[in-house]
């Protein structure tokens, strides 16, 4: 199998990123073939309403015309079995480089066309399994925005135009590694370093889960 692992945030080595690794651990563990790819590390930008993939000429070609760093690897995700992408949520939703990402992959592959059912007809030919993975600072209950039904919209696009989506949600992680440097008195620091010690590792261990389902597809 060929799994397909975004690091959409811009920390290398942050919550989201060690939640990736894990991914690509549990895909690893059942021998499928993976490429982690983070994302802030391409200079690109989101859909430029060109409308080129959107021409009855390029009907059959689900891919984005634009040429920038993307492309190439939006080639990789349209060939791949399954697409992971992780972020952080920053002001209730995800980061601007998983969403131009998304806006590129999801709009080419995409059309204006509705089958007999009234359904929106996509050019991908084949079901991509996908995830997204959700890290946030704030607990489920100060999620003030109801969050996990807003993530969903884009969800609800994956799933239409590539193939079924699932979600993991990630609360309450530890922002910085020292408090005391930071404007800060909404977050205790001695129970931020209790969930890094004691919630974070279940939560690496559901990515690690995520991707050896992923590895099996």
């Amino acid at each position: 199998m060929n799994i397909i692992v975004i690091n959409a945030s811009p920390r290398k080595r942050g919550n989201t990123a060690k939640l990736c690794k894990n991914v690509v651990k549990g895909a690893e563990s059942e021998n499928a073939s993976v490429e982690y790819i983070n994302l802030y590390d391409y200079d690109f930008k989101g859909c430029m309403s060109c409308f080129a993939c959107h021409l009855k000429k390029n009907s059959e070609n689900p891919l984005c015309f634009w040429r920038d760093d993307l492309k190439e690897i939006l080639k990789k995700c349209l060939k791949a079995d399954g697409i992971v992408i992780g972020t952080p949520i920053y002001y209730g939703s995800i980061t601007s480089y998983a969403q131009a990402f998304l806006e590129r992959l999801l709009f080419a592959a995409d059309t204006y066309l509705i089958d007999d059912d009234g359904n929106r007809v996509s050019k991908i030919k084949k079901e991509i399994k996908t995830a997204m993975i959700y890290t946030m600072n704030v607990t489920k209950e100060m999620d003030y925005f109801n969050g996990e039904d807003q993530l969903a919209i884009m969800r609800g696009y994956m799933t239409n135009i590539l193939g079924e989506c699932e979600s993991l949600y990630v609360y309450d992680t530890k922002q910085f590694k020292h408090y005391s440097p930071y404007l800060n008195n909404m977050f205790d620091p001695q129970h931020k370093e209790e969930q890094a010690k004691i919630q974070f590792p279940k939560d690496c261990e559901k990515a690690f889960e995520l991707g050896k389902k992923f590895g099996k597809i």
